[in-house]
């Protein structure tokens, strides 16, 4: 699922297709003609993508992959059990993948939906956002599922709380879910579906279904908590 099109102010469609407009400055003087709408450069973005990159890189050239799973994975146990990684585990493991095909999906998506969404909020309240959804919906898996001996690595329910966010923001952003372009709220409402169908049919048990949702709803709660307010 990607975005089609980020829109500008000069956008005659629905405002809510495009993201929302950086008004965070007090006006100083009266109104003015309206402005091309302007992004700032999604660095939080960018730099989380560089360290999954890294990370994943880093295990694959020194063989340290396993290590740093079992080290640096979200292990439900351990934090059962109070143990110091296992609330370590609940931010490191938003920076480990499993293959390259895991890491690629991830890293699209996130380039898709944050380089849109942090210019529009900033990137304090972005990386705020990314971070909770992703400890949030690993605590949820850690409760919603059964084994909890089973480590849980990846940015998916990270990235997840991004798409939800971003879901709020602009609903009627046009984007294209497998092959098919919809409105973004549409494509979130297939994503959920395909997601309570794998969990009810148990499908690739070995993806983290509920803290994929668990991350969605998470995005899309914070995300009137954190967007910015207009200030005249």
């Amino acid at each position: 699922m990607s975005v089609v099109d980020r829109g500008g102010s000069r956008d005659e469609r629905h405002p809510r297709s495009r993201w929302p407009a950086d008004r965070w400055r007090r006006q100083e003087r009266g109104p003015e003609p309206p402005q091309q709408q302007r992004f700032g450069s999604p660095t939080i973005t960018y730099l989380i993508m560089a360290a999954c990159i890294a990370v994943f890189a880093y295990g694959e050239a020194t063989g340290t992959s396993r290590m740093l799973v079992e080290t640096y994975g979200y292990l439900p146990a351990r934090l059962n059990d109070g143990e110091s990684g296992g609330y370590v585990g609940l931010v490191t493991h938003m920076f480990l993948h499993g293959d390259w095909v895991h890491l690629a999906v991830n890293m699209v998506v996130l380039w898709s939906f944050g380089r849109g969404l942090e210019p529009a909020i900033g990137a304090v309240r972005f990386i705020v956002l990314y971070l909770l959804a992703g400890v949030l919906a690993a605590l949820a898996h850690g409760f919603l599922t059964e084994p909890s001996n089973v480590i849980l690595i990846g940015a998916s329910a990270a990235i997840a709380g991004v798409v939800g966010a971003a879901a709020t923001a602009a609903p009627r952003m046009p984007v294209i879910f497998v092959i098919f372009p919809m409105p973004l709220w549409i494509a979130v409402i297939a994503l959920v579906g395909l997601h309570i169908a794998a969990i009810a049919f148990d499908w690739e048990p070995g993806i983290a279904w509920h803290a994929h949702l668990a991350g969605l709803a998470v995005g899309a709660i914070l995300y009137p908590l954190l967007r910015r307010r207009p200030s005249y």
